[in-house]
Order: structure tokens, then sequence, then C-alpha cells
């Protein structure tokens, strides 16, 4: 079984290096270890990449073991308006968590077309409510969009992705 995440040490991780010795350093809490904390800081920073990838090698070696797939002809999915969210935040293989949620982008998609998208926005200094209340403006301004009179109250898939990967520039996060 795998080691517990050291809650410390992985807020320690988004420090600087300087912050990080003087507040756990001699001047702070002593348990500052010169051997140790870069390699662990190291991969507390990098340990979402790391099991996003693993997960995704783990898929991609399950596909070549399995069997050939068969498809049906359905005309369902062709036909019908789906909207999906896209979230950036920090572990975007741990859902049920709590998360950082960084930033946040929609896509309206009509069978395999994509038909509507809003562009990522930051979410760094949004409260909950304001990201609800944001998510609820995409779902009109969608339904608005469709002009089929269909309205959307959910959205039909929600796709997690490491912040590392957002896309918006400027970007505090590779500044």
């Amino acid at each position: 079984m795998a080691r517990r995440v050291n809650k410390k040490c992985l807020k320690c991780a988004v420090l600087a290096v300087e912050e990080a010795r003087q507040l756990h350093g001699v001047e702070g809490d002593g348990c500052w270890d010169d051997l140790k904390c870069h390699k662990r800081r190291s991969h507390y920073r990098h340990r979402g990449d790391r099991n996003f990838k693993r997960a995704l090698s783990r898929q991609l070696q399950q596909k070549v073991d399995t069997p050939e797939t068969l498809q049906l002809s359905t005309d369902l999915s062709e036909s019908t308006y789906f909207p999906l969210l896209i979230l950036y935040t920090d572990r975007p293989l741990q859902r049920k968590e709590k998360v950082l949620l960084h930033a946040l982008a929609a896509e309206l998609w009509f069978g395999t077309d994509q038909r509507a998208k809003i562009e990522p926005v930051h979410c760094i200094a949004l409260s909950q409510e304001q990201v609800r209340q944001l998510t609820q403006q995409i779902l009109k301004k969608f339904s608005e969009y469709c002009g089929t009179g269909e309205k959307f109250t959910v959205f039909s898939e929600i796709i997690c992705r490491d912040m590392q990967h957002c896309p918006i520039r400027p970007c505090p996060l590779h500044s």
C-alpha cells in the first residue's frame, strides 16, 4: 500500500525554496532536511502529472489487451446537443475530494461535432458560489445558442485536467 501524503510537505512544495527553508528551517519549525527535502518537494510538485501519465499508460495497456469492439449503429448521439465542462485542477484524478480549481472552460457538442466553446476562465479568486453562477451562465448561453428550446440544467460530462495544462496566458502558474 502506498504511503500517505504528508500534508505539511505538500503545502511546502508549492513554496519557493527560500520561503520553505525560512518556514521549516532553523528559524522555523526545524523540519527542513537538506538531504531529503529537495527530492520530496519535487515529488509532491510533479506527482499529479506522474499519476496522470501512469493512469494513461494503464488505459493504453488495457486497450492493447482488450478484444475487438463491435460497433452499433445508433443515431441518438448524432442528433443531440450536449455540454461539456472542462476543469483545470491541482488533482485531476481525485474528483471526489476537495481540489483547487484553477480555471474552467466549456464546450457544446452536437454528435461528434464541436459547435461552440467558452474560452478558459481563471477561477483562482472566485468563491464556490461565484463558480456555480458562472457554470449556470454557461449552461444558459449554450441553451440560447441551440435555439431548439432545449434548456440545459447540468453538464453531460465533466472533464478534469491538470492545472499545469492551463491554456490561459498570462497565467500566474506559468509566470
